[in-house]
């Protein structure tokens, strides 16, 4: 892969520019790794596994979100392997919404030939046209779209469900797409004690898959503007714990964080970097692994052994990864 795509276009702005600051851990930076970040490829991946890619608040229409989208169909280009699936965490579409701005804004704007893959969705508070954006109804355009558009990319099968990859049968990795939009003016109290239900009964449920992850728009912890959400680190937090979950991945916060929370298994991921402005950082020094406020999208490779995870920028060049096993390691990816 080359580490500049020459037909995208010069992104940074003066402001973008001076919020581009980040931060790794002490404990990551071992001698030489800063060196072998450039190149996005993580190296020698294993035949078998499977990719995804991951990508949140990208629902712009802006020069910024057709970056990130280019970059994503040239990654997976060069991955050598189908992608299982990309994960639309949320803010999938800002302003107003019609069906017809699905064209533009999502069939066209992410490439059909590259990334042939299903797009799983979330709701993002933006998504809810109640509190932001003016437009009740908002999410059920989208819920509507996935209904009446069975062949479309475009999956959104309710506002929580379950995944399994590569299939139900002999699944290597369950996936637990959840609603955050609690105190939002989204989600009814009813909804909010029937998603916790189901969140605690998949959880509880016996298994055969290896790995299982919790996707949803926003994070128990950040570093972002937006700071930890009490909510959730009350009502989810103590399920995660419970269950050993390794990932728990999500958007809204606009910049790409990596957390590790004393007392927590999970590895905390933001990747809100899709293409709408960009949000300051606001380090608590707590458990950063690394936080940058930029563009850019995850990818994580998943074998039975180990997840490796990575971030990477509208240039194509990986900002961080790391690698985790079944038992919890974490370690600088090679």
């Amino acid at each position: 892969m080359s580490d500049r795509d020459p037909t995208a276009p010069s992104l940074l702005t003066r402001r973008d520019a001076a919020k581009r600051t980040l931060l790794f851990s002490a404990a990551f930076l071992t001698p030489g790794w800063l060196a072998r970040l450039p190149a996005a490829e993580p190296g020698p991946l294993p035949a078998e596994g499977l990719h995804f890619l991951v990508v949140a608040d990208y629902g712009s229409q802006t020069e910024d979100q057709k970056a990130i989208a280019r970059r994503m169909a040239i990654f997976a280009d060069h991955l050598g392997a189908p992608l299982a699936a990309v994960l639309a965490l949320g803010d999938n579409f800002y302003g107003h919404l019609t069906p017809e701005r699905f064209g533009p804004g999502f069939e066209e704007m992410y490439s059909a030939t590259s990334l042939p893959c299903a797009f799983y969705a979330c709701a993002g508070n933006h998504d809810y046209g109640t509190k932001y954006d003016a437009q009740p109804g908002k999410l059920q355009i989208e819920l509507d779209y996935a209904t009446q558009h069975p062949a479309s990319r475009w999956k959104y099968p309710s506002k929580w469900y379950t995944l399994h990859f590569p299939s139900a049968a002999n699944p290597l990795v369950k996936i637990i797409v959840l609603d955050s939009n609690y105190g939002e003016q989204a989600l009814t109290p009813e909804e909010e004690v029937a998603q916790d239900a189901f969140l605690a009964a998949e959880l509880a449920q016996p298994t055969a898959a290896p790995w299982t992850w919790v996707a949803a728009h926003h994070p128990l912890y950040s570093d972002g503007p937006h700071g930890d959400n009490a909510t959730l680190i009350a009502r989810w937090g103590p399920l995660l714990r419970q269950a050993d979950i390794p990932l728990y991945i999500t958007g809204h916060d606009h910049t790409l964080q990596h957390l590790q929370i004393e007392g927590q298994p999970t590895s905390f991921v933001v990747t809100g970097g899709g293409g709408m402005h960009l949000h300051d950082i606001k380090p608590q020094q707590r458990g950063e692994q690394f936080i940058k406020s930029g563009f850019g999208f995850t990818h994580i490779h998943l074998t039975k052994e180990a997840l490796r995870l990575q971030f990477v920028d509208e240039a194509g060049r990986r900002l961080y990864g790391f690698t985790k096993t079944r038992d919890g390691k974490l370690a600088p990816l090679a």
